[in-house]
Parts: structure tokens; C-alpha cells; sequence
């Protein structure tokens, strides 16, 4: 097995992958302004940590099997969560995000006024490989398993993109443009992708 689901001692790492690869992203440059790339980093790491954290309970990380890559993703039963889950959520965003709160909640309301809802689907919320292992197998490795995962259950799974060079690659794991891009005022498009299950019928 080339992927595993990660432990609790691993989601530092996890954190840490995440907040790397998305210092680079112009999305999380805009709803943190003003910090060079160490402060960045740091914001971001408490920023995943919310999410990882929730993958933990609701979804899974995959992480590569040498702890270079990883993948979060949601369960279709996960969504919508409980109220008391959003209250939780909303509170460590206010103390992970101080003054830019509002900038980091209108790109997640945002994407929540695109999330489809009219069926059940898995949803992967963030992937990032380190900088130094961009170009290897890593991902192919992370969709191979989820993949696999996707099929077992025969569900399709929604993500979205931050850049359309990485739509276009996607496309190699089976994955299709799931709508037109999504527009949230004050950050670039993004661009919705869905994969059906394909259920081989041997």
C-alpha cells in the first residue's frame, strides 16, 4: 500500500504539509494580507488544524507512504454538520484568524453557496504534496487510494480547484468539470470538479 490513513501523531505533519503548499496559493494570501511567508505559514498551520482535526472525526487523511503528501477528505454522513459542530468551528476561526476573520468566512460561506447538496458524495477538502516532491507519484498515489475508496461505496466525489492548470490535471484521475468556476467576490475563481464511481461490471 503506497497510501494509509494518517494517525493523531501524524496531523502535526499533516499541518504541516498543508500550510507550506497553500502559502504559495493567492487565495490564502488574500484572506491573510500583509504577512510574509514564515508568519503565513504559521496562520495557516492553526487555519488546517480546524479542518484536519474535523477530517479526523467526520472524513480521513490520506497520507503518503513517505509522509510527504496527504489528502483530506469528508464523508457524505458529514455533511451538513451538526449546529453545535458549526458553533465549535466558528469559534476557532474567530481565535485562529483575529482580524481577518471575516475575510477567511466569506471565501467559506462562499464555497458552501456552491456545495452541492441534492445528493450524497464524498468531498475532498484540501491535498498537498511538499515542495520538494512535486512531480513525483505522490498524488496519483493519494487518488489512486481514494479512488478505490470512491468506487467500494459506488459514490462520486466534489472538490474545487484554486487553479485551473490543476482542473486540467485532475482530469487524469477521472475527475470532470462539475459546473462553471465559482465566483466569491474579492478572490479568484475556482473552478468545481466531480468524479462518478466506476464500478467495473465483470
Amino acid at each position: 500500500m503506497k497510501c494509509r490513513h494518517a494517525k493523531n501523531t501524524d496531523l502535526e505533519n499533516v499541518n504541516d504539509i498543508l500550510a507550506t503548499a497553500f502559502s504559495e496559493e493567492p487565495v490564502h494570501k488574500l484572506i491573510f494580507p500583509g504577512r510574509d511567508r514564515d508568519s503565513l505559514i504559521d496562520v495557516l498551520r492553526n487555519f488546517f488544524r480546524i479542518y484536519v482535526n474535523l477530517a479526523s472525526k467526520y472524513g480521513g487523511i490520506l497520507l503518503t507512504e513517505n509522509d510527504a503528501g496527504a489528502l483530506v477528505y469528508f464523508r457524505p454522513e458529514s455533511m451538513p454538520m451538526p449546529k453545535e459542530e458549526l458553533t465549535q468551528i466558528d469559534n476557532q476561526l474567530r481565535k485562529v484568524c483575529g482580524a481577518d476573520y471575516s475575510k477567511a468566512v466569506a471565501f467559506i460561506d462562499g464555497l458552501e453557496q456552491y456545495h452541492p447538496h441534492a445528493f450524497r458524495h464524498y468531498y475532498i477538502s484540501l491535498l498537498a504534496v511538499k515542495p520538494s516532491f512535486r512531480g513525483k507519484s505522490l498524488v496519483d498515489d493519494l487518488f489512486s487510494e481514494l479512488n478505490t475508496i470512491l468506487d467500494k461505496e459506488n459514490l462520486p466525489c466534489y472538490a474545487e480547484c484554486t487553479r485551473f492548470s490543476t482542473r486540467t490535471l485532475i482530469r487524469r484521475w477521472g475527475y470532470i468539470d462539475a459546473g462553471s468556476p465559482i465566483s466569491i467576490d474579492g478572490f479568484p475563481k475556482l473552478y468545481p470538479i466531480m468524479r462518478y464511481p466506476q464500478v467495473d461490471e465483470k
